[in-house]
Protein backbone atom coordinates (compact mmCIF):
# COMPACT_ATOMS: atom_id res chain seq x y z
CA UNK A 1 0.00 0.00 0.00
CA UNK A 2 1.27 3.40 -1.11
CA UNK A 3 2.22 6.00 1.57
CA UNK A 4 -0.71 8.14 0.15
CA UNK A 5 -3.34 5.45 0.52
CA UNK A 6 -2.44 4.97 4.40
CA UNK A 7 -2.68 8.28 5.03
CA UNK A 8 -6.03 8.15 3.49
CA UNK A 9 -6.68 5.47 5.23
CA UNK A 10 -6.20 6.97 8.45
CA UNK A 11 -7.78 9.81 7.50
CA UNK A 12 -11.55 7.53 6.72
CA UNK A 13 -10.85 5.47 10.20
CA UNK A 14 -9.59 8.44 12.31
CA UNK A 15 -12.38 8.49 15.88
CA UNK A 16 -14.49 11.82 16.73
CA UNK A 17 -12.29 11.94 19.80
CA UNK A 18 -9.44 12.55 17.48
CA UNK A 19 -10.24 14.05 14.63
CA UNK A 20 -8.84 17.83 14.31
CA UNK A 21 -12.49 19.07 13.08
CA UNK A 22 -14.27 17.71 16.17
CA UNK A 23 -14.34 21.50 17.65
CA UNK A 24 -16.20 22.82 14.88
CA UNK A 25 -18.71 19.71 13.79
CA UNK A 26 -18.72 17.89 17.06
CA UNK A 27 -21.31 18.54 19.94
CA UNK A 28 -19.69 21.42 22.59
CA UNK A 29 -19.44 19.97 26.01
CA UNK A 30 -19.73 16.11 25.41
CA UNK A 31 -17.68 13.86 28.53
CA UNK A 32 -15.81 10.74 27.21
CA UNK A 33 -18.49 8.61 27.76
CA UNK A 34 -20.76 10.52 25.24
CA UNK A 35 -18.31 11.18 22.54
CA UNK A 36 -17.66 7.15 22.20
CA UNK A 37 -21.42 7.02 22.12
CA UNK A 38 -21.23 9.55 19.35
CA UNK A 39 -18.36 7.22 17.77
CA UNK A 40 -20.84 4.26 17.93
CA UNK A 41 -23.20 6.88 15.54
CA UNK A 42 -21.39 8.43 13.13
CA UNK A 43 -19.51 5.97 9.93
CA UNK A 44 -16.08 7.74 9.40
CA UNK A 45 -15.72 5.53 5.81
CA UNK A 46 -17.57 7.72 3.44
CA UNK A 47 -15.61 8.98 0.45
CA UNK A 48 -16.73 11.12 -2.31
CA UNK A 49 -14.71 11.52 -5.74
CA UNK A 50 -15.23 15.10 -8.03
CA UNK A 51 -18.61 14.85 -9.48
CA UNK A 52 -20.15 12.38 -7.11
CA UNK A 53 -23.49 12.66 -5.30
CA UNK A 54 -23.80 12.57 -1.81
CA UNK A 55 -27.43 12.31 -1.79
CA UNK A 56 -30.03 13.62 -4.26
CA UNK A 57 -33.20 15.94 -4.23
CA UNK A 58 -36.43 14.10 -3.19
CA UNK A 59 -34.69 11.38 -1.92
CA UNK A 60 -35.40 9.78 1.58
CA UNK A 61 -34.20 11.71 4.35
CA UNK A 62 -31.39 9.11 5.86
CA UNK A 63 -28.45 10.65 7.95
CA UNK A 64 -26.86 13.98 8.29
CA UNK A 65 -23.84 13.87 6.93
CA UNK A 66 -20.38 16.27 8.44
CA UNK A 67 -17.71 17.32 5.58
CA UNK A 68 -14.41 16.09 6.83
CA UNK A 69 -12.46 17.00 4.45
CA UNK A 70 -13.03 18.75 0.98
CA UNK A 71 -16.06 20.83 -0.22
CA UNK A 72 -19.25 20.02 -2.05
CA UNK A 73 -22.21 22.29 -3.51
CA UNK A 74 -25.16 22.48 -2.35
CA UNK A 75 -28.24 22.45 -5.93
CA UNK A 76 -32.15 22.34 -6.12
CA UNK A 77 -33.69 21.98 -9.00
CA UNK A 78 -35.87 25.24 -10.22
CA UNK A 79 -38.99 25.45 -11.93
CA UNK A 80 -37.59 24.90 -15.39
CA UNK A 81 -35.90 21.82 -14.42
CA UNK A 82 -32.47 23.02 -14.15
CA UNK A 83 -30.09 23.34 -11.06
CA UNK A 84 -29.57 26.34 -8.90
CA UNK A 85 -26.35 26.40 -7.19
CA UNK A 86 -27.38 27.43 -3.62
CA UNK A 87 -23.63 27.32 -2.02
CA UNK A 88 -21.12 25.28 -0.84
CA UNK A 89 -20.15 23.14 2.58
CA UNK A 90 -16.67 23.13 4.07
CA UNK A 91 -14.88 20.75 6.43
CA UNK A 92 -16.34 20.49 9.72
CA UNK A 93 -20.22 21.86 8.57
CA UNK A 94 -23.16 19.19 8.56
CA UNK A 95 -25.47 19.42 5.87
CA UNK A 96 -28.75 16.82 5.80
CA UNK A 97 -30.65 19.17 7.54
CA UNK A 98 -32.86 19.83 4.66
CA UNK A 99 -34.47 16.53 4.81
CA UNK A 100 -35.66 16.10 8.17
CA UNK A 101 -38.63 17.61 8.29
CA UNK A 102 -40.50 16.55 5.29
CA UNK A 103 -38.64 13.38 5.54
CA UNK A 104 -37.17 13.71 2.25
CA UNK A 105 -33.95 15.79 1.36
CA UNK A 106 -34.60 19.24 -0.48
CA UNK A 107 -31.70 19.48 -2.10
CA UNK A 108 -28.89 17.83 -3.94
CA UNK A 109 -25.08 17.54 -2.65
CA UNK A 110 -22.19 16.74 -5.05
CA UNK A 111 -18.62 16.71 -4.38
CA UNK A 112 -16.62 19.18 -6.18
CA UNK A 113 -13.38 17.82 -5.05
CA UNK A 114 -12.01 14.20 -3.58
CA UNK A 115 -13.86 14.66 -0.22
CA UNK A 116 -14.48 12.73 2.90
CA UNK A 117 -17.53 12.75 4.95
CA UNK A 118 -18.89 11.18 7.87
CA UNK A 119 -22.41 9.65 8.00
CA UNK A 120 -24.46 10.52 11.65
CA UNK A 121 -27.21 8.36 12.26
CA UNK A 122 -29.23 11.22 13.46
CA UNK A 123 -31.61 8.71 15.82
CA UNK A 124 -29.17 6.70 17.46
CA UNK A 125 -27.36 10.08 18.19
CA UNK A 126 -30.37 11.62 19.93
CA UNK A 127 -31.08 8.09 21.60
CA UNK A 128 -27.61 7.71 23.08
CA UNK A 129 -26.77 11.79 23.74
CA UNK A 130 -30.29 12.96 24.94
CA UNK A 131 -29.22 16.43 24.77
CA UNK A 132 -27.46 16.47 21.46
CA UNK A 133 -30.44 18.08 20.12
CA UNK A 134 -29.87 21.77 20.98
CA UNK A 135 -26.22 21.61 19.80
CA UNK A 136 -27.25 20.33 16.53
CA UNK A 137 -29.98 22.92 15.86
CA UNK A 138 -26.57 26.04 15.83
CA UNK A 139 -25.61 23.84 13.16
CA UNK A 140 -28.81 23.79 11.56
CA UNK A 141 -29.34 27.34 11.65
CA UNK A 142 -25.84 27.73 10.22
CA UNK A 143 -27.19 25.36 7.27
CA UNK A 144 -29.79 27.60 6.66
CA UNK A 145 -27.94 30.65 6.57
CA UNK A 146 -26.22 29.73 3.93
CA UNK A 147 -29.33 28.61 1.97
CA UNK A 148 -30.16 32.51 2.48
CA UNK A 149 -26.72 33.32 0.54
CA UNK A 150 -28.13 34.08 -2.56
CA UNK A 151 -30.92 35.68 -1.91
CA UNK A 152 -28.45 38.57 0.47
CA UNK A 153 -26.30 39.11 -1.80
CA UNK A 154 -28.30 39.35 -4.61
CA UNK A 155 -29.20 42.75 -3.33
CA UNK A 156 -25.82 44.71 -4.02
CA UNK A 157 -23.91 45.05 -6.71
CA UNK A 158 -22.22 42.64 -9.50
CA UNK A 159 -19.00 43.69 -7.58
CA UNK A 160 -20.07 43.65 -3.93
CA UNK A 161 -21.53 40.40 -4.41
CA UNK A 162 -18.25 38.78 -5.78
CA UNK A 163 -16.21 40.50 -2.61
CA UNK A 164 -18.56 39.22 -0.67
CA UNK A 165 -18.69 35.86 -1.43
CA UNK A 166 -14.67 35.38 -1.20
CA UNK A 167 -14.57 37.12 2.02
CA UNK A 168 -17.25 34.57 3.07
CA UNK A 169 -15.19 31.65 1.74
CA UNK A 170 -12.23 33.12 3.33
CA UNK A 171 -13.45 33.84 7.15
CA UNK A 172 -14.72 29.83 6.99
CA UNK A 173 -11.24 28.84 5.89
CA UNK A 174 -9.57 30.56 8.88
CA UNK A 175 -12.08 29.75 11.09
CA UNK A 176 -11.14 26.10 10.32
CA UNK A 177 -7.48 26.42 10.37
CA UNK A 178 -6.63 26.76 6.86
CA UNK A 179 -4.68 29.64 5.04
CA UNK A 180 -7.24 32.49 4.41
CA UNK A 181 -5.81 34.43 2.40
CA UNK A 182 -5.18 31.84 -0.83
CA UNK A 183 -8.04 28.96 -1.67
CA UNK A 184 -9.14 27.18 -4.79
CA UNK A 185 -12.26 28.59 -6.13
CA UNK A 186 -13.89 25.21 -6.97
CA UNK A 187 -16.93 26.23 -8.61
CA UNK A 188 -16.39 27.08 -12.53
CA UNK A 189 -17.63 30.72 -13.68
CA UNK A 190 -21.01 29.71 -14.71
CA UNK A 191 -21.74 27.95 -11.10
CA UNK A 192 -20.53 31.21 -9.58
CA UNK A 193 -22.44 33.08 -11.70
CA UNK A 194 -25.82 30.72 -10.87
CA UNK A 195 -24.69 31.04 -7.28
CA UNK A 196 -24.73 35.21 -7.27
CA UNK A 197 -27.47 35.44 -9.76
CA UNK A 198 -24.86 37.02 -12.40
CA UNK A 199 -23.70 35.96 -15.40
CA UNK A 200 -20.50 33.88 -15.93
CA UNK A 201 -19.12 36.37 -18.34
CA UNK A 202 -20.10 39.16 -15.61
CA UNK A 203 -17.83 37.10 -12.85
CA UNK A 204 -15.11 36.67 -15.20
CA UNK A 205 -14.86 40.51 -16.11
CA UNK A 206 -15.36 41.28 -11.85
CA UNK A 207 -12.58 38.91 -10.93
CA UNK A 208 -10.30 40.31 -13.76
CA UNK A 209 -11.37 43.90 -12.86
CA UNK A 210 -10.17 42.91 -9.07
CA UNK A 211 -7.26 41.53 -10.30
CA UNK A 212 -6.08 44.18 -12.76
CA UNK A 213 -6.60 46.26 -9.11
CA UNK A 214 -4.50 44.27 -7.81
CA UNK A 215 -7.10 43.82 -4.29
CA UNK A 216 -6.91 39.73 -5.63
CA UNK A 217 -4.50 37.82 -7.92
CA UNK A 218 -5.63 34.73 -9.36
CA UNK A 219 -2.76 32.13 -9.06
CA UNK A 220 -3.94 29.63 -11.23
CA UNK A 221 -7.06 28.97 -13.34
CA UNK A 222 -9.19 28.52 -10.39
CA UNK A 223 -6.86 29.68 -7.30
CA UNK A 224 -7.69 32.80 -5.83
CA UNK A 225 -5.37 34.98 -3.46
CA UNK A 226 -6.23 37.66 -1.76
CA UNK A 227 -3.64 40.31 -1.23
CA UNK A 228 -5.62 43.51 -0.28
CA UNK A 229 -8.17 41.93 2.61
CA UNK A 230 -9.32 45.22 4.40
CA UNK A 231 -10.03 47.15 0.67
CA UNK A 232 -12.40 44.54 -0.30
CA UNK A 233 -13.91 45.08 3.35
CA UNK A 234 -13.90 48.46 2.44
CA UNK A 235 -15.66 48.22 -0.51
CA UNK A 236 -18.48 46.42 1.23
CA UNK A 237 -19.03 49.08 3.54
CA UNK A 238 -18.65 51.67 1.46
CA UNK A 239 -22.30 53.24 -0.06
Amino acid sequence: MSASSKALLRELSISCKNCSLGELCMPYGLNANEIDKLDQSVSHTKLLQKGETLYRQGTSFKSLYAVKSGSVKITSRNQEASEDVIGIYLPGEIIGFDGIATGEYQCTIHAIETSNVCEINLAEVQENIPGVSQQLLKHAGKAINHGRYAGSVAKVTARKRIISFLLDLSDRYRHRGYLATEFELYLSRSELGNLLNLSAETISREIHKLEREKLISIVNKRRIQIKQMDQLKDILIAP
